[in-house]
C-alpha cells in the first residue's frame, strides 16, 4: 500500500461507515409505516362514523359448510373472514361506513396483512388489492380472507351447499357481484392473518372451481367456447427475417385457426419487399394474407390504423413483427376474453425470447408514467398472489400483442395518430377504461416478445423529448388516469419504477426530497473530470404541479433520479446534479463556456465594465444527498454498494435564469480531489 493509500483508509472506512448509516436510517418496516398512516388516516374512526348504527356479524369461513343458511342471521352487515385472524373494532367500523356511504353497494372486499408469532406480531406481507375486478375473481378468490355483505340485499341468494366452505363462498361471491353495482373495495387494511396467507381458487387445487366458474358464465349469457375471425395486423419495414419468424410461428402454433394476417409494411427496400412477397406467396394456400406497401414515416398507430381498416374479421388484432408465438392456445385464451361484453383490450404475457424472464405482464399506471411491472424477473416465481399466473383486470397491455373487438376499436377511433411511436397503446386502453370496459391481461399465455428490433432505442435528446411530449399528451387526453390506477392499490410504491409489487415503505418522495439552492461554477468543469464510468438516469423533471397533477404551471422545480458508477467504491462519492443552459460548453465562462453561450444568445454581459457575472449561462451544481433506492439495488445485485443510487431535490422556480438546460451529475470524491461528471440525454425548462 502507497502512503496516499494509507493515509486515505481510516478517511474511507468512514465514509463507508457514513454510508451504511444512511441506508439504515431510511430504511423503513411496513409495520411502523403503515401503523403510522393508518393513525394520519383514520384519526378517531371508532363507532362515530356514518355506518355506526349498522348492526354486525362475525362469520369464520369454516362455518360456511353446507349447513349454513343465511337467513338465520339477522345482522344488517355479515362479516365472512378467515380462520387465521379475528376482525377488529376500528378496522370493521371502515367497512360499516363504506356501505351506509354506498347505499347500492351489496358486497366489499378489504386489505390484508400478516401479524405472525415469528416476527413478534408485527404486521408484513402485505396483501393490497386491486378495486373491483369481475376478471381477476373469475381467476381466483382474491377478495382473500376477508369479505362483508349487507344482508337484505344478499339474503336471496342460494347457497351452494357444498362440504368445502371455499366453494360455498366462491360461488356466492360470484352470484352477489352479478348485482348491478354490487362490488366496493375498502382500500385499506382492515384483517390482520395470524398465519401466512394462502391465495386459493385457482385451477388445479382440487376442488370444483372450474364448475363454479362455468355455472358463473352461463347464468351471465358469457360464450362458453371462444368464436369469431380475427384480423392480425403486422406493423413491419426491413425485418424480413423477423416477420417470417412470427408469422411462420402464428401458421404453425395456433390451435385457434379462424384468422387471417394483414402486413403494413411503412417502405422496405425493393430487396426485403421482394422478399416479403415472396414469403407470403408461398403461404397464400394456407391462410388469407394482405401485404399492404406503403412507404410513410414510422407512425406506429397510422400503420395499425390502415391495416385495421382493411380487416374482415370480428376482432383486431395488433401484433409486432417481433412476436414469436410459442403457445399453441394463445389465440383462443385471448379470444375467449376479448369476446365477453364488458372486456376491451385484451393482452398476454410477453418473455425475453429464449428465457423465463418477463417482459411484460400487464401494464401499470403509477406516478412517474405507464410502467411494466415485473420487468425482467424470472417467470420460474410467482409474485405478489399469483400476479404473473393469471388472467387479471389491468389498466393497459401493450400493443405488441393487443386484441379487441373490431366494433371497439371503431368506437374508440382508433389509435391516435398523433402518437407517433409510444404510449399509443396505452392511450388505447385508457380510453376503453373510459368508455367502462375493462382491460385485461393474459398472465397464463407466454409469448417471446424481440423487443423493439425495429426501431431501437429512445436515448438521444431529440428521442427523449418526442416521448416526454407523448407521454404529455397521454395524460392531456385523460387528466383522471394521472398518477392513478383503479388496479393498483394506493399504498404500493408510486413514485419509482419498482419491477415487484411493494408497499410504500420502500420509498415516497414526501420523505426523501431535498430543498436545495444552486450553486454557479464559474470555472465549469475540467475535461479530464468527464468520465464514461457514470451511469445514470432522470425519472421526472419539472414543477410541482406537474409532479402532483401532470399539468405544468407553478410551484419549485423538481428533479427524481438515479445515478451509480462503475469500476469505484460507490461509498466515497458525493452527490451533485449539474445543469447547464443547453449548447453551452463545459469549460469556463471566459474558455468560451458561459460567454460563447450569451454571446450565441445575443445577451450582454453585465456587471461592473460589462464584466462577465457567473450565473449568466454558469454551469450549475445542486448539492444532495444520496437517496435509498432499493429497486436500483436489486436491478443491480452484481455490483456492490449500489444502495444510495438516488436523488430527489427541489428548488425555487427562480433559482435559476429562465431557459432551456441539460441534466448531468457530478461526483466528488469524500477522500480526495477526484470528481467525476457525465452528461444525460434529458433537459429541462426553466420559467418564472
Amino acid at each position: 500500500m502507497n502512503i496516499k493509500r494509507m493515509l486515505q483508509a481510516p478517511l474511507r472506512r468512514r465514509q463507508t461507515g457514513k454510508y451504511e448509516a444512511r441506508i439504515k436510517e431510511q430504511t423503513v418496516c411496513y409495520h411502523d409505516w403503515i401503523t403510522q398512516k393508518e393513525r394520519r388516516e383514520r384519526g378517531d374512526v371508532g363507532r362515530k362514523g356514518a355506518g355506526h348504527a349498522l348492526s354486525m356479524a362475525y362469520l369464520p369461513f369454516p362455518r360456511c359448510g353446507s349447513g349454513f343458511d343465511l337467513s338465520r342471521e339477522d345482522a344488517d352487515i355479515l362479516i365472512f373472514h378467515g380462520e387465521d385472524g379475528r376482525p377488529e373494532t376500528g378496522d370493521m367500523a371502515l367497512v360499516a361506513d363504506f356501505f351506509a356511504q354506498n347505499p347500492d353497494v351489496a358486497l366489499v372486499y378489504g386489505d390484508e396483512d400478516e401479524c405472525l408469532a415469528e416476527n413478534g406480531g408485527r404486521r408484513t406481507n402485505p396483501w393490497l388489492k386491486p378495486d373491483w375486478s369481475p376478471d381477476t375473481l373469475i381467476s381466483y378468490f382474491y377478495f382473500g380472507n376477508l369479505f362483508a355483505v349487507r344482508r337484505n340485499q344478499v339474503e336471496d341468494i342460494p347457497w351452494l351447499g357444498s362440504e368445502d366452505w371455499r366453494e360455498n363462498v366462491y360461488d356466492f361471491c360470484l352470484r352477489a357481484s352479478e348485482r348491478e353495482g354490487a362490488v366496493g373495495h375498502v382500500d385499506s387494511v382492515v384483517f390482520h392473518n395470524t398465519r401466512p396467507i394462502r391465495p386459493w381458487g385457482m385451477p388445479g387445487e382440487g376442488k370444483d372451481y372450474e364448475g363454479i366458474k362455468r355455472q358463473a358464465y352461463i347464468r351471465r349469457g358469457w360464450p362458453l367456447t371462444p368464436s369469431g375471425k380475427v384480423s392480425i395486423v403486422i406493423p413491419s419495414r426491413d425485418n424480413p427475417g423477423v416477420l417470417s419468424t412470427c408469422i411462420h410461428s402464428v401458421m404453425e402454433a395456433s390451435a385457434y385457426r379462424d384468422f387471417e394476417i394483414i402486413v403494413v409494411d411503412n417502405g422496405s427496400s425493393a430487396k426485403n419487399r421482394a422478399r416479403i412477397e415472396r414469403m407470403l406467396s408461398q403461404m397464400a394456400e394456407e391462410c388469407r394474407f394482405r401485404y399492404v406497401y406503403e412507404p410513410m414515416e414510422f407512425n406506429f398507430s397510422r400503420m395499425c390504423n390502415r391495416g385495421a381498416g382493411l380487416a374482415t374479421g370480428e376482432y383486431i388484432l395488433l401484433l409486432n413483427d417481433d412476436i414469436e408465438i410459442i403457445q399453441e392456445d394463445w389465440l383462443e385464451k385471448m379470444v375467449e376474453k376479448a369476446q365477453l361484453p364488458h372486456v376491451g383490450a385484451v393482452g398476454v404475457k410477453l418473455l425475453y425470447p429464449g428465457t423465463r424472464t418477463i417482459q411484460h405482464a400487464g401494464i401499470t399506471n403509477i406516478r412517474l408514467g405507464p410502467a411494466h411491472k415485473l420487468q425482467f424477473r424470472s417467470d420460474k416465481v410467482d409474485y405478489y398472489f399469483q400476479r404473473n399466473r393469471l388472467a387479471l383486470d389491468v389498466v393497459g397491455v401493450t400493443g405488441a400483442c393487443l386484441l379487441v373487438k373490431k366494433s371497439l376499436y371503431e368506437a374508440a377511433g382508433g389509435l391516435k395518430e398523433e402518437l407517433r411511436v409510444a404510449f399509443n397503446d396505452v392511450e388505447f386502453c385508457f380510453q376503453m377504461h373510459d368508455m367502462g370496459y375493462r382491460n385485461v391481461v393474459r398472465n397464463d399465455v407466454a409469448l417471446y416478445h424481440h423487443e423493439s428490433l425495429s426501431r431501437g432505442q429512445d436515448d438521444s435528446v431529440e428521442k427523449l423529448k418526442r416521448l416526454h411530449q407523448e407521454l404529455n399528451r397521454l395524460y392531456e387526453l385523460h387528466p383522471s388516469l394521472y398518477g392513478r390506477d383503479p388496479y393498483y392499490h394506493r399504498y404500493l410504491v408510486r413514485d419509482v419504477l419498482d419491477h415487484e409489487f411493494y408497499a410504500g415503505n420502500r420509498y415516497e418522495y414526501e420523505d426523501r426530497v431535498d430543498r436545495v439552492i444552486p450553486e454557479a461554477l464559474p470555472d465549469g468543469l475540467k475535461p479530464e473530470w468527464r468520465n464514461e464510468v457514470l451511469r445514470m438516469g432522470v425519472e421526472f423533471v419539472g414543477d410541482m404541479e406537474k409532479w402532483q397533477t401532470g399539468r405544468a404551471g407553478s410551484g419549485d422545480y423538481f428533479i427524481q433520479g438515479w445515478c451509480y458508477a462503475l469500476q469505484v467504491d460507490n461509498s466515497q462519492y458525493r452527490f451533485n446534479v449539474l445543469l447547464k443552459p443547453e449548447g453551452r460548453g463545459d469549460g469556463p465562462a471566459s474558455d468560451g463556456g458561459g460567454q460563447a453561450f450569451m454571446e450565441k444568445e445575443g445577451r450582454t454581459a453585465g456587471g461592473v465594465d460589462g464584466a462577465y457575472i457567473p450565473e449568466d449561462g454558469a454551469v450549475w451544481k445542486l448539492p444532495v444527498s444520496r437517496q435509498y433506492r432499493p429497486d436500483i439495488q436489486e436491478n443491480l445485485g452484481h455490483l456492490q454498494r449500489m444502495a444510495l443510487t438516488g436523488v430527489c431535490l427541489q428548488f425555487s422556480r427562480t433559482a435559476l435564469p429562465e431557459g432551456e438546460y441539460r441534466i448531468g451529475f457530478l461526483w466528488e470524491d469524500c477522500c480526495s480531489r477526484q470528481r467525476l461528471y457525465q452528461w444525460t440525454a434529458e433537459t429541462m425548462r426553466i420559467c418564472h
